[in-house]
């Protein structure tokens, strides 16, 4: 789902482009966040009171950067990645939710 997401232009790669993008309004606006498990401190903090602040849904993936960057079709290493789009961001919820209850 995140590949779709990503092909589809609606992901936010990256904690600097990930905060700014939440105090953006309308298609723009992030409608869900991940962080991946490589986060450090400061940028869990930072990213969790920002989403917090701005209502918007935030998720702890156990994934490396390693394995995100993958699953988005790409060679870098995120640590945050916001979703745009409401349909994505409602199935990739879904999902985490789902694969939290299976381990």
């Amino acid at each position: 789902m995140l590949g779709f997401a990503m092909r589809a232009g609606k992901v936010v790669i990256g904690t600097d482009l990930v905060c700014r993008s939440m105090s953006k309004s309308g298609k723009d606006r992030p409608r869900l966040i991940l962080l991946s498990d490589g986060a450090s401190q400061g940028a869990k903090k930072k990213v969790s009171c920002k989403a917090e602040f701005y209502g918007i849904e935030l998720v702890s993936l156990p994934l490396s950067p390693e394995e995100l960057g993958r699953l988005l079709g790409k060679s870098t290493t995120p640590v945050t990645v916001a979703i745009t789009d409401d349909g994505f961001a409602r199935e990739i919820s879904l999902a985490a939710e789902a694969s939290e209850h299976t381990e």
